[in-house]
């Protein structure tokens, strides 16, 4: 394999920093601190570049936000200069492991994406009765940073670009474990480090390395031709369940050597008629496409369903007719395989649910009106009381 030296000098041209601080500005003008950078632009390329040439530079500390998307995540925002580091190299580094790439992994890649990936999972749903759904456990913090330097030590021969990659993992860690060497005596440890911020530019890059070897096992050893791979997610189709059933033994052993784990919830081996999830749809053979329901688009369905209860009167019979599309499709409606919008005047009753939503969540020591025989009682837990008179008390 050949190995590519002399790209350091590319990483810290002042060309490509500044187009990769053009690029990692996309999105970002209103932040404080996208704007105090480009407030000193060619000052700011000009110092990083210095760092980086001189072996001076370190990467800053990120600040961690929760996210809910649909299940809670911990995502790292660096500061602004590192990612513009984070693009600088990712530019350079990303046509080298594109040619590696199966034409099969659809993350974080150009001309990809979910949309691809599910119209390519569809594909082999069709074409195939049986498909084996498996799943990355906690993908990201479990990432061995050993394993994955020495995948790009395979194909970069560069020191300093090294050296970089190496400080851009150390300014993260999900875990620090300590390694005894097989043969080696009580004292023979190593500490070994896990973990990839979500946030970083890198992170996805290096996600798409990490899982190379895990695809091109799967596409040349196994000789599986419906495989795809989306991050941690990915699909074996086949005509044979024993087949698929050997094949997820031989990755599951795969993955281990990958000091990963296949999640033990995520692991099923079903007949493609009864659809297959994946990137948030689920795909059937006779052309059906559908949205996952935890994907649609209304996350505060439980919300809905706590108003619903609140209104034994007119809401317990069945589900509010504004949410029996809206709230499962996000205001999409499927027909033959396709996804529609509903018009506008479609969705006047779901933003009517949102309203009583916001009046059910109002702090006010003063019972609210929520509709015609039923109020807002704070006294008893914020939870709605019929009015005796059925009339609009407050």
């Amino acid at each position: 394999m050949k190995r590519h030296k002399q790209l350091f000098e590319q990483v810290c041209s002042f060309e490509n920093l500044l187009a990769a601080a053009r690029k990692a500005w996309l999105g970002k003008r209103a932040r404080p601190s996208a704007a105090a950078f480009y407030a000193r632009f060619e000052d700011e390329v000009v110092a990083l570049r210095s760092e980086l040439l001189g072996g001076t530079y370190e990467h800053g500390a990120y600040h961690y936000f929760q996210i809910h998307d649909p299940k809670e995540r911990t995502v790292a925002a660096a500061p602004f200069r590192d990612r513009v580091v984070h693009h600088a190299l990712v530019r350079v580094l990303e046509p080298i492991f594109e040619k590696r790439f199966i034409e099969d992994s659809y993350a974080c890649r150009a001309g990809k994406g979910t949309h691809a990936a599910m119209r390519r999972a569809h594909q082999f749903t069709k074409a195939w009765p049986y498909a084996l759904k498996c799943d990355i456990a906690r993908y990201f913090p479990s990432m061995d940073h050993e394993i994955l330097i020495g995948q790009i030590e395979r194909v970069v021969a560069d020191r300093a670009v090294l050296e970089l990659v190496a400080t851009i993992l150390a300014s993260h860690r999900d875990a620090l474990e300590q390694v005894w060497e097989p043969g080696g005596d009580l004292f023979a440890v190593r500490e070994r480090t896990r973990g990839l911020p979500i946030g970083n530019l890198t992170s996805q890059f290096f996600a798409n390395i990490y899982l190379n070897p895990l695809d091109h096992f799967v596409k040349h050893d196994l000789k599986v031709r419906g495989y795809v791979r989306y991050v941690d997610d990915f699909l074996l189709f086949g005509k044979d369940r024993a087949e698929l059933r050997e094949h997820g033994r031989a990755v599951r052993e795969k993955v281990g050597q990958l000091r990963l784990t296949i999640h033990p919830d995520k692991y099923r081996l079903l007949p493609t008629a009864c659809g297959v999830d994946f990137v948030g749809f689920v795909c059937y053979p006779d052309g059906r496409r559908k949205l996952r329901r935890d994907r649609a688009g209304f996350r505060d369905y439980p919300l809905v369903q706590r108003v619903s209860a609140a209104m034994p009167g007119r809401a317990n019979n069945r589900r509010p007719a504004a949410v029996s599309r809206e709230a499962r499709c996000g205001g999409r409606t499927e027909r033959r395989g396709r996804l529609f919008y509903s018009p506008p005047s479609q969705l006047k009753k779901h933003h009517r649910i949102r309203r009583r939503l916001d009046l059910l969540d109002a702090h006010s020591p003063v019972p609210r009106v929520l509709a015609p025989g039923f109020r807002i009682d704070d006294t008893v837990g914020r939870r709605t009381v019929p009015c005796h008179d059925r009339g609009m008390r407050g």
